[in-house]
């Protein structure tokens, strides 16, 4: 049997119309995967950047509690109840608002207080706070 050379170079012709490229519906969904892979990566981007400033605040909460703490144990700080405002001081913008609290209570011992240290701040838009009790002897 014989071939007409026409239907031959048709076929040949759509051959390599075919392997030319991408059609402009698979360049399209290709860019759709890619966007929503873009989209997911962003979104878990904003995620880790919320907990980590979370992990910051709380860290500076802490450390702002336990030196207030130990500034009282060690007399450098009067024991009386009062209100701080001490983000300069451990690392935070000076509009996060770390307050810290002390509230001093005498005990049933003579010369035995209770000491709690209430720092607060906002990490988020979410409100966070740390508390520390301990007791204190000042004879």
């Amino acid at each position: 049997m014989v071939v007409p050379m026409q239907s031959l170079s048709r076929s040949s012709a759509t051959r390599s119309f075919d392997a030319r490229g991408f059609t402009l519906v698979e360049a399209l969904a290709a860019l759709a995967i890619f966007t929503v892979a873009v989209l997911v990566a962003a979104a878990f981007l904003q995620a880790h950047v919320q907990a980590a400033r979370r992990l910051e605040v709380r860290s500076a909460l802490v450390q702002a509690s336990e030196t207030t703490l130990e500034e009282i144990r060690g007399r450098l700080r009067p024991m009386v109840s009062a209100n701080l405002d001490r983000a300069a001081e451990f690392g935070l913008a000076p509009g996060a608002g770390l307050s810290t609290s002390i509230k001093v209570d005498s005990g049933a011992v003579a010369d035995l207080f209770h000491v709690v240290v209430i720092s607060r701040s906002a990490a988020s838009g979410q409100p966070m706070e740390v508390t520390l009790e301990t007791m204190v002897w000042r004879p």
